[in-house]
C-alpha cells in the first residue's frame, strides 16, 4: 500500500518552512488499511480520517491526480511518495514559485464553502503571497449564494484562530471583505470600509482599514514581547509593593498570545461601524457601543470564552487605558483591577500601544498622519474621510490583496510600550498590596468601598512621590 505525504507539510518543505503538520494519504481502501496497521485509530466523523502513530492518515479521494485535483489551493496540491518523488497539481510548482494563492479546481470553494476562510487564512499566514483573482471570484460566488451561513461555527472559529495568530492577521480582514465573506460572521464589520476612521488629524482612511493596521501592528508587538519575557527589567517605580504585590505583578506581566492581541485590536473599534452619520468623522461614545458587538461576534464566531470577554473589554476598556496618566487615582484603581482580574492587562498595553490613538500617543499605525488641530488632511487621505461618511468605500486604493510585509515597530513605540508596563505594573503592585484593616472586614458593600478609597490614597501618593499630575 503506497502512502504520502500531502498538502501543506510539503508545501513547507517546499518553501523551506518549519512543518507543523504532517497528513499522510494512501491508496486502496480504509480496510484494507486498517488491517494491515492495526494501531490506527478512527478518529473522523464523518469522513475516514484515521491516526497513527500521531499522525492523520486519509484514504486518496480517487487516483492520485484526482485527489490533488479536488484539494483547496494549488499550493498544497502536492504530495511526496516514500522514494522522495513529488507529485504536485500542474500549476502547484508555479504558484508556489510566484507566490500565488489560487484555487486547485473551478469548483474548490464551492466543494467546501469554509475556504473561503481557509482562503483569507492563508492569506494572513504567507503575506508574502498574493490572492489570484480567481480566489477572489469563487469567495464572492459562495457568499452570494448564501452558503457561508449554514457553516458551524467551530468551522469558522478554527480558521479565525489560525488566522489571528498569522504575521499579518490583518489581512484576514481585509481578504474577506474583498471576497464579499465578512456576513454573516463578521457582520459588525460589513460597512466598515465605508466609515472614516476618525477627524485627519488621528487617521487616514476607514475603520476597516485602521483595524487591519492594528491588528497586524498587535501581532508583531506581541511576537517582539513574547521574544523579549524572559528578560523583563523589573518597573523602577515599585519599591513600596509587598511580596504579595510583587507576585501579582510577576503574573500580570506575562505576555498574551499573539492572536489573543490581535482578536482584542479586531474588536476594540467595532462602535465606530455604527456612529451616526451625523456626527463623523468623531466616533463619540464607541467604547460602549462596541462592547455589545464584541461580545455578540465573540459568541457567534464560538470563540473560546477568554477571547470573548477580552473582545468585549478591548471595546470598552482600550480608550482609559491610553489616558491612563490622566485618569485620577479612583479610576485607575478600577481600570487596573479590572484589566489584571481577567489577565488583559499586558494585551491590553499592547493595544493601546498599537492603535495609537490616545491622547499624547505618537506611536502607531497612524501616528506619521497626525496633523494639527483644524489642518487639512494627510497627503494621501481621502478628504470625504475627514468630513463624513465615505462613497462608497475609504479602502486604500492599492490592492488589498497584494503581497505585504508585517509592519515595522518605530523604536519609539517600544519605549513608550516599557514606560506604559512600568508604571501600570508599579500600580498594580501598590494597590494590590494594600489590605482592610480588621475592623473594616466582612461589611459587604462598606468593606469594597473603603478598600478601594484606600488603594486610591496609596496611589496618590505613589503619584506624589514619583511626580505624576492628574485631574
Amino acid at each position: 500500500m503506497k502512502t504520502y505525504l500531502v498538502g501543506g507539510a510539503v508545501r513547507d518543505l517546499l518553501l523551506g518552512r518549519p512543518i507543523h503538520d504532517h497528513d499522510v494519504a494512501f491508496e486502496g481502501h480504509a480496510a484494507c488499511f486498517v488491517r494491515q496497521n492495526p494501531g490506527a485509530r478512527k478518529v473522523g466523523r464523518d469522513v475516514d480520517v484515521y491516526l497513527l502513530d500521531g499522525v492523520e492518515h486519509m484514504p486518496l479521494r480517487g487516483t492520485l491526480d484526482e485527489d490533488l485535483a479536488a484539494r483547496d489551493f494549488t499550493i498544497n496540491a502536492l504530495a511526496l511518495a516514500e522514494a522522495g518523488v513529488v507529485h504536485a497539481h500542474p500549476q502547484a510548482l508555479r504558484d508556489l514559485a510566484d507566490r500565488v494563492l489560487r484555487p486547485a479546481s473551478p469548483t474548490a470553494l464551492a466543494d467546501s464553502p469554509v475556504r473561503a476562510f481557509r482562503a483569507a487564512r492563508f492569506a494572513a499566514q504567507f503575506p508574502d503571497f498574493s490572492v489570484h483573482a480567481e480566489t477572489l471570484d469563487q469567495m464572492r460566488v459562495v457568499a452570494q449564494r448564501g452558503v457561508l451561513a449554514d457553516l458551524p461555527a467551530e468551522q469558522v472559529c478554527r480558521e479565525t484562530l489560525k488566522a489571528l495568530a498569522a504575521p499579518c492577521p490583518g489581512r484576514y480582514l481585509k481578504v474577506l471583505h474583498a471576497g464579499g465573506c465578512l456576513l454573516p460572521w463578521f457582520a459588525e464589520l460589513a460597512g466598515a470600509d465605508g466609515v472614516p476612521a476618525g477627524p485627519a488629524r488621528y487617521h487616514n482612511g476607514s475603520v476597516l482599514d485602521h483595524v487591519a493596521r492594528v491588528m497586524d501592528m498587535a501581532a508583531v508587538l506581541a511576537g517582539h514581547a513574547s521574544r523579549a519575557r524572559d528578560n523583563v527589567p523589573s518597573p523602577s517605580l515599585a519599591d513600596s509593593a509587598t511580596a504579595d504585590g510583587a507576585g501579582a505583578q510577576a503574573r500580570s506581566a506575562r505576555q498574551p498570545p499573539p492572536e489573543l492581541a490581535a482578536w482584542m485590536a479586531l474588536c476594540h473599534d467595532l462602535g465606530k461601524v455604527t456612529t451616526a452619520a451625523d456626527v463623523l468623522p468623531h466616533h463619540y461614545g464607541h467604547e460602549d457601543r462596541g462592547a455589545p458587538l464584541a461580545r455578540a461576534m465573540g459568541i457567534r464566531l464560538s470563540m473560546p470564552t477568554r477571547f470573548i470577554e477580552a473582545g468585549e473589554a478591548a471595546a470598552r476598556l482600550h480608550m482609559r487605558l491610553a489616558r491612563h496618566a490622566e485618569l485620577r487615582p479612583g479610576t485607575r484603581v478600577d481600570l487596573l483591577l479590572a484589566l489584571h482580574t481577567r489577565g488583559l492587562l499586558p494585551a491590553m498595553r499592547l493595544l493601546v500601544l498599537a492603535d495609537g490613538t490616545g491622547k499624547g500617543m505618537s506611536t502607531g499605525p497612524d501616528c506619521a498622519l497626525r496633523q494639527p488641530e483644524g489642518a487639512s488632511p494627510a497627503p494621501g487621505t481621502d478628504g470625504d474621510a475627514a468630513s463624513g461618511r465615505a462613497s462608497p468605500s475609504l479602502s486604500d486604493p492599492e490592492d488589498p490583496v497584494a503581497p505585504y510585509a508585517p509592519p515595522a515597530i518605530p523604536a519609539a513605540c517600544l519605549t513608550r510600550l516599557e514606560t506604559l508596563r512600568q508604571r501600570t505594573e508599579a500600580e498594580l503592585a501598590v494597590l494590590l498590596a494594600v489590605k482592610l484593616p480588621p475592623n473594616l472586614c466582612n461589611k459587604g458593600a462598606a468593606s469594597g468601598a473603603h478598600l478601594r478609597e484606600l488603594r486610591s490614597m496609596a496611589l496618590a501618593r505613589l503619584d506624589e512621590r514619583t511626580g505624576t499630575v492628574t485631574d
